[in-house]
């Protein structure tokens, strides 16, 4: 009993609601666009190759894009991605901040890569506008980019 209630202490993930939260609420700004799939293998290249994204990230490895195999759900998982047949933008870089953290949930440094890559990839108004969401909902993204 005592090693199970560690394995739930180790892997809870206290700010995932409110990431969750605030990148609905992300999605009502004008910088949100809704891609098909077909369409999203060209915008993760995109991010991975622009000369913004390899300066910050130089270790970062271009995940695979896949087909979700849960209806409606994107996740990564090790070097891949998924994604459902339709989703926004949030989502994608939602799920490229995950590939630059290790999928090691949501904590401050996921936090700080996804205002990052919102800022880069959707502009500033998105950025303040998820900024000011994770402030109101008590998510902590304030550290140093790459957590240095």
């Amino acid at each position: 009993m005592q090693n199970f209630i560690l394995f739930l202490i180790l892997f809870q993930d206290p700010q995932k609601p409110g990431v969750y939260k605030a990148d609905e609420s992300l999605i009502y700004s004008p910088e949100c666009v809704v891609m098909e799939f077909q369409d999203i293998p060209s915008y993760v290249h995109r991010v991975y190759n622009d000369p913004w994204f390899k300066s910050r990230y130089p270790r970062a490895n271009k995940p695979v894009v896949i087909k979700s195999d849960l209806v409606g759900v994107a996740y990564s998982t090790g070097n891949k991605i998924a994604f459902p047949q339709k989703v926004t933008n949030v989502a994608i870089l939602h799920e490229i901040a995950h590939q630059l953290t290790g999928n090691n949930g949501h904590g401050p440094n996921f936090a700080r890569h996804h205002v990052d890559l919102v800022w880069r990839f959707m502009g500033l108004k998105s950025a303040n506008m998820l900024r000011d969401l994770y402030i109101d909902l008590h998510v902590n993204w304030r550290v140093k980019p790459n957590g240095q």
